[in-house]
């Protein structure tokens, strides 16, 4: 006769069960959204002010190129296949967080709506996708 083992008789019946980690949540900076700090998958989606959707993986992601000028900024993300072109204002902490891979979601928002002064976040006008 085989013996049968209850492995968790050995634990508290009270165990606590950890269930943070089933809670989404979205962390919005400007018109964008970060990762999970415990994502596995780290895809970015970008989303045009038509409803137009695309999205990548950043194992694609060979480079990416800020060029600052006086009016708008520029970001050229180099995936594997496409080029991505993010024009818009004070795109600087887009690049930082680009750099650390935690950009989920890059909306880009009609220039109208900027308002004079307006630096504490970073605003994509245009979103341009080419193929290589």
């Amino acid at each position: 006769m085989h013996q049968v083992q209850n492995f968790r008789a050995n634990f508290s019946q009270d165990e606590v069960v950890d269930t943070t980690s089933d809670n989404l949540t979205d962390y919005t900076v400007g018109s964008t959204e970060l990762h999970d700090i415990d994502s596995t998958v780290r895809n970015l989606c970008f989303v045009w002010e038509n409803g137009r959707r695309a999205f990548f993986n950043y194992a694609y992601l060979v480079s990416v190129d800020l060029v600052i000028t006086d009016n708008l900024n520029e970001i050229l993300l180099y995936f594997s296949g496409h080029i991505v072109t993010l024009k818009g204002y004070q795109l600087s902490p887009l690049f930082d967080l680009l750099f650390d891979h935690s950009l989920k979601t890059i909306r880009a928002s009609n220039p109208r709506y900027l308002v004079d002064g307006q630096t504490q976040y970073s605003l994509v006008t245009e979103i341009l996708l080419k193929s290589e």
